[in-house]
């Protein structure tokens, strides 16, 4: 289920110098390098962003950091600097009871997480030991990693596919989205090596798609020896990530019983049997190109039974005999399985394997031809998180924004003003030219202190808080997830201390939960944007830091008459809020009924399953909703784009009765629905922007589940709530 809470005004929804001197007749000598001395304190040598260099902007993304020991042993922290995305210093070190030991002369690698939020900004690596800093080192973005320099972020609208194990051969369908811009290409990181992959969930928030070839078993082997990296995938893919699974010939290694794996398939592995036909694998792909030429194969496959999700190739009359491709869900995620080794021979080298991979990966249209020249020329946002910021910042309550033609009339009549109009006055009126050495001086104050109480009535001395909020519910496991976008004011200059504490509809206790709070960044490049200046600068000297589990933010400076977008995730244990009792009608129908088990009505109710949408409107407390041939459904993509979708009844309606999207893109209802089904509604043909830089939001793979069915609410009750210093961080008219 998934939640949309409102207050008023509010909607809380669902970052050598060489020295020549005078020639000698004699070279001095060159000691041995054995007898150099090394320094005291340790080195820092080398750092490594993202994975295999790439790493999007305003994501969290892994960093290694390589020092070198000095004659000394020291224990320390590694802290790095980067710039967010309005170019605040924010620093993040690793948790204070998991140290580093460097040893003299040895080489040691400290792992932690950064987020970077420019697109060619600067790094700066401290090691601080026995409380001072004992070496610090600043890297440079470049055009090659190595050497003093690290490579530059991949812009948030990018699409990155991270594969572990052998290649694949993804070009062919990467390839046409490396022919488009910049800002919306498609890439590819590879991995061999198991050290490099995070152990914490959020180093995976910049990837849209893990990859997984399993024929050269032995790269999987290091994780059974440590398994916080497969839990940390794990957790990924249960928070709204995308998992596939190329499993074949080392199936039964990794996928039974203590498999590094078993826990990922969508299924239990029972045994590995022969594939000896090919014609179910071209079959599914559409291509008519045989693997063999006479379509007879020697493969070993396994079967795997208690499924997890819907088969959509199989061998054999029924899909339980030999499910070759499986779509399941894990969590708010998605994981494909594919039984099949594509980098080993014959799959390898068969003429249709791109056209199987595509079908398989459900690989999406071209996205990219979709959006508006306005976003790609950088006028308009080209992510629709660009989108939701923009309307937030225009619905602070008693704060108007100064039009620029108002502050352009302004400027001109101040130069008037200083210019002739003084001299006309000091000479036609006061007929003493050196009184301009009073008048003058008289109207600069003036005019200040003008602007000053015109800024004042326009923008108000009160902190104003918008935010928005989505709460999904898994209700097969008791869990849910919080996303979080706040976007604030404050009339003064001021440093804030931020954490948050997750709510859930009606105040109901959570469980366990854990939260991850952040800035935010602007994709693209817009004024402001992350991609829109390599290294623009701060007014603001002082930077702010992390805390040890990224749940706090403290000192984050902000300016005078100023706003911050700021950002959370939270996942806590909970009570389901509805029980449900469904049952499918046919192929796409359903039939049944819903009880909403908590003390708050939630409005606006949609019951979704497939490619179908039943308006059920308000369901009150312990009220019962049937769904009966009564209720007439109609597509997802109308109900949610038509004249009663957002907080506005909007009359432009085109011919298929949907809202045009330009008439609707301040309606917050709107934006953040498109955003949680953005590929359900064709989002990209009907917004004309991407849906990338937050696209773990998006449930639109759960309605190709079968047995899957989302209900999309919208509830009163207060939402999550952020702190400064301990103090609700909010106003009387948030």
């Amino acid at each position: 289920m998934t939640g949309v809470s409102k207050t008023r005004n509010v909607l809380l929804m669902l970052l050598a110098a060489t020295f020549w001197a005078p020639l000698a007749t004699a070279q001095p000598a060159v000691k041995p390098r054995a007898e150099v001395p090394r320094a005291e304190k340790p080195q820092i040598v080398e750092v490594r962003l993202g994975f295999d260099g790439m790493y999007k902007l305003g994501c969290w993304t892994p960093v290694e950091v390589d020092l070198v020991g000095g004659t000394k042993p020291f224990t320390g922290l590694v802290v790095i600097t980067v710039p967010d995305s309005d170019g605040v210093p924010t620093s993040v070190g690793p948790p204070a009871e998991r140290p580093l030991g460097v040893e003299p002369g040895q080489l040691t690698t400290g792992r932690l997480f950064v987020r970077v939020g420019q697109s060619m900004s600067s790094l700066r690596v401290r090691f601080v030991a026995d409380g001072k800093v004992q070496s610090e080192r600043k890297f440079f973005a470049g055009p090659e990693p190595g050497g003093g320099y690290i490579s530059g972020g991949i812009p948030a609208t990018n699409r990155l596919l991270l594969q572990f194990g052998p290649a694949l051969g993804l070009g062919d369908l990467v390839r046409d989205s490396q022919m488009r811009n910049e800002l919306t290409m498609t890439r590819v990181a590879r991995l061999e090596d198991a050290a490099a992959l995070p152990t914490r969930w959020f180093g995976y928030e910049g990837v849209d798609t893990v990859l997984l070839s399993t024929s050269q078993v032995e790269l999987y082997r290091p994780l059974l020896q440590n398994p916080a990296r497969v839990e940390a995938l794990r957790q990924w893919v249960q928070g709204g990530g995308r998992l596939v699974i190329f499993c074949g010939q080392e199936a039964e290694e990794l996928l039974g019983a203590g498999g590094v794996l078993a826990e990922l398939a969508p299924g239990d592995f029972e045994k590995m049997v022969p594939l000896r036909q090919s014609l179910p694998i071209e079959a599914y792909s559409g291509s008519e190109e045989p693997i063999t030429p006479d379509r007879r194969l020697e493969l070993q496959v396994p079967k795997l039974t208690n499924l997890r999700g819907t088969v959509l190739a199989h061998a054999g009359r029924e899909e339980t005999d030999l499910p070759l491709v499986v779509r399941g869900r894990l969590g708010f995620g998605e994981v494909v399985f594919l039984g099949l080794d594509f980098d080993r021979p014959p799959l390898r080298d068969w003429k249709g394997r791109t056209a199987f991979l595509r079908r398989a990966l459900n690989w999406p249209a071209d996205e990219t031809a979709e959006v508006s020249s306005q976003a790609s020329l950088g006028v308009e946002s080209d992510d629709m998180i660009g989108k939701l910021r923009n309307a937030l910042d225009n619905q602070f309550v008693g704060v108007t924004t100064v039009p620029f033609a108002l502050v352009a009339m302004l400027v001109v009549g101040y130069i008037l003003l200083i210019g002739p109009g003084d001299y006309l006055f000091v000479k036609k009126y006061l007929r003493r030219m050196e009184l301009t050495w009073v008048t003058f001086p008289l109207i600069v104050v003036s005019v200040s202190a003008g602007a000053y109480w015109l800024a004042h009535w326009m923008k108000g001395d009160q902190l104003r808080v918008n935010q928005v909020e989505i709460v999904d519910v898994d209700a097969a496991n008791g869990r849910a997830r919080g996303t979080v976008w706040t976007h604030f004011f404050t009339p003064r200059v001021a440093k804030y201390d931020l954490s948050i504490e997750p709510r859930y509809p009606g105040d109901q206790p959570l469980g366990e939960s854990t939260q991850l709070v952040s800035w935010l960044g602007l994709p693209g490049y817009v004024p402001g944007g992350m991609q829109a200046s390599g290294t623009r600068g701060s007014l603001l000297d002082s930077g702010f830091f992390f805390n040890d589990s990224l749940s706090a933010m403290n000192g984050v400076p902000v300016q005078l008459w100023s706003t911050k977008t700021i950002t959370a995730r939270w996942e806590a244990e909970v009570t389901s809020p509805m029980q449900s009792q469904l049952r499918r009608a046919g192929e796409e129908m359903l039939r049944g009924q819903i009880v909403n088990d908590t003390q708050v009505p939630f409005e606006d109710c949609l019951l979704l399953y497939g490619p179908w949408a039943y308006r059920l409107g308000r369901v009150g407390p312990a009220e019962t909703k049937l769904i009966d041939d009564d209720l007439q459904p109609r597509t997802v993509k109308t109900m949610l784009t038509s004249a009663t979708a957002g907080d506005t009844t909007e009359p432009r309606i085109a011919e298929d009765g949907t809202v045009p999207f330009r008439h609707a893109k301040t309606d917050v209802a709107r934006l953040v629905k498109a955003m949680m089904f953005f590929e359900a509604i064709h989002g990209a043909r009907y917004t004309g922007v991407l849906n990338r830089y937050q696209a773990s939001v998006d449930l639109s793979h759960l309605l190709r589940q079968q047995d899957q069915a989302i209900l999309l609410a919208r509830c009163s009750s207060a939402g999550s709530q952020w702190f400064d210093d301990g103090e609700p961080l909010r106003s009387d008219q948030d």
